[in-house]
C-alpha cells in the first residue's frame, strides 16, 4: 500500500489557499520530514523567483538539511526563462551542497510550438512539469511533451469554482497522457483522497465546491493504462461516495475492480507521479493509512 502513495503529494504551502509565508512553509515541510508520514511527502515547491527567499529562510531558522538526504526542491517558473533559470543556477551552487537540490522545473505551456521552444531553453537534466491548459484538445500537446523527453502537469482546481475542469476534460488529459505514455503531476484542488465537497479556501465562511480526490484520479489512471477505458474511468474519477472504495492487504477496489497495490504502484511509476497541494496533513489524515501497511 505504501508503494502506491509514496511520495506523493509535494508540498505547495506557499500557494493559496494557504499562502504560508516562506518561514512557515520551510519550518512545516522540515517538520514533516522528521515525522511518520514522511514517505508520502514529496517534492518542496516554489516560485523560481523566490529561491533566494527561501535560502535566506533556511538560515535564518537554523535548517540544516543532510546532504545524504537532501530535500528536493519543484521551481515553478514565469515567463522569464533565461532570468529564472539564473536564479535557480545561483541557487543551486549555493545550496547543493548543504543538502537542498532543485531537481525539477514547472512551466506553463499552451501550444506545440512553446513545448519546442522551452524544452531547449531547460535542460533535460532537470525533470521538467509542462503545465498544459484547462481545457483540451490534448492529444498533440501531450504528445509534444514526451517527445522531448518532459513530463505533464494538469491543474485540476483551485481557489474559485471556474478553476476546476470538468470530469470530461480530465478524462481527456488523463487518456492523452497514458496513451502517449506521458507521465504527469497534478495540483490545485486535489488535497482530498476522494471525490466530495469542500471548502475553496481555509475561511470560515468560505465557499465549497466539488473537488476531485487523487485516490479517484490514481485509479482512473491505473484503469487507463489496464484497458483504455475512458467511460469507466470518467465514472472514476465521478465517484462521490467515499464507502464506493475499499481495500485490504492486497488491493484497493471499486464497484466491482479491483487494484492490487503492485498495479497502482507502476501506474505511479508510469503515469500519475504525484500532486501538489498546499496543506500535507489534509491528504495524509484522510487517507488513514494503517502504520503497519507493507
Amino acid at each position: 500500500m505504501r508503494a502506491a502513495f509514496a511520495g506523493i503529494v509535494d508540498y505547495a504551502g506557499l500557494f493559496p489557499p494557504a499562502a504560508l509565508s516562506m518561514t512557515e512553509a520551510v519550518t512545516e515541510y522540515a517538520r514533516e520530514r522528521r515525522g511518520q508520514d514522511r514517505w508520502m511527502l514529496g517534492r518542496f515547491v516554489v516560485a523560481a523567483s523566490r529561491l533566494e527567499e527561501m535560502g535566506t529562510a533556511l538560515e535564518a531558522e537554523g535548517i540544516a538539511p543532510e546532504v545524504h538526504d537532501p530535500w528536493r526542491v519543484s521551481a515553478v517558473m514565469g515567463v522569464h526563462v533565461p532570468d529564472e533559470l539564473s536564479r535557480i543556477n545561483a541557487f543551486r551552487a549555493r545550496w547543493e551542497s548543504r543538502g537542498v537540490m532543485v531537481d525539477a522545473i514547472e512551466f506553463k505551456v499552451s501550444s506545440v510550438g512553446k513545448v519546442l521552444t522551452v524544452a531547449e531553453q531547460i535542460p533535460a537534466a532537470y525533470q521538467r512539469f509542462f503545465e498544459v491548459p484547462p481545457e483540451g484538445p490534448y492529444g498533440q500537446l501531450v504528445a509534444a511533451i514526451g517527445r522531448v523527453g518532459a513530463f505533464a502537469k494538469i491543474r485540476t482546481g483551485g481557489t474559485t469554482p471556474e478553476l476546476f475542469p470538468s470530469a470530461e476534460s480530465l478524462t481527456a488529459f488523463l487518456i492523452a497522457a497514458t496513451g502517449h505514455h506521458v507521465p504527469f503531476k497534478a495540483t490545485a484542488g486535489l488535497h482530498h483522497p476522494f471525490r466530495g465537497s469542500h471548502r475553496l479556501t481555509y475561511q470560515a465562511d468560505a465557499e465549497s465546491f466539488t473537488m476531485f480526490g487523487y485516490v479517484n484520479v490514481l485509479l482512473a489512471t491505473a484503469l487507463l493504462l489496464r484497458d483504455g477505458d475512458g467511460e469507466i474511468a470518467q465514472a472514476v474519477l465521478e465517484e462521490a461516495d467515499a464507502s464506493a472504495f475499499d481495500r485490504d492487504d492486497d488491493a484497493l477496489m471499486w464497484q466491482g475492480h479491483r487494484f492490487a497495490w503492485d498495479e497502482l504502484a507502476s501506474a505511479r511509476e508510469r503515469a500519475f507521479t504525484s500532486f501538489g497541494s498546499c496543506s500535507f496533513r489534509e491528504p495524509v489524515d484522510e487517507l488513514a493509512v494503517p502504520e503497519n501497511a507493507a
